[in-house]
């Protein structure tokens, strides 16, 4: 169950237990989100997309990172009719998603637009193993983030 919820600049997460969420902003004007997600530690050095992280991460590891574009991004074609992925499937995992290929990690990378501000989640599963039941928490954490105006 959620313990507790965290918000920045019109993003919303309700934070599971076993979750390291962090929340921060991009350098530009005006700022943009970027959130990570673990459901383990997250190392304090990491990049956008998990570099650093995704390579601590156990077979049962989870890694997602929420990252906000310019808003001139929403109306091109990449971001175009695309809502915020609640849902995903095993089949939306494949390890040529990976920005670095890890043994048996699998990836996934969904463009998208959330109260007119463009996003990409980019996820990272630990196992091929165990994704049946690494999806099934992944969109349990997924339906607990809202996005909203940046404040």
């Amino acid at each position: 169950m959620s313990s507790t919820s965290l918000k920045a600049n019109g993003v919303t997460v309700a934070v599971l237990d076993g979750w390291d969420v962090e929340m921060s902003a991009l350098s530009a004007t005006p700022s943009r989100s970027l959130v990570h997600l673990g459901n383990f530690a997250l190392p304090v050095e990491r990049g956008d997309y998990g570099s650093g992280a995704v390579e601590i991460m156990g077979s049962a590891g989870i890694f997602m990172a929420l990252m906000e574009f310019d808003t001139s991004a929403a109306s091109t074609a990449l971001f175009s009719g695309a809502v915020m992925p609640t849902n995903l499937a095993i089949a939306d995992f494949s390890p040529q998603t990976l920005q670095r290929r890890l043994p048996n990690q699998l990836g996934t990378q969904r463009f998208f637009v959330a109260s007119d501000r463009p996003f990409v989640l980019y996820a990272v599963l630990g196992s091929t193993r165990m994704a049946s039941v690494l999806v099934s928490e992944m969109n349990r954490v997924l339906r607990g983030i809202s996005i909203g105006s940046a404040a």
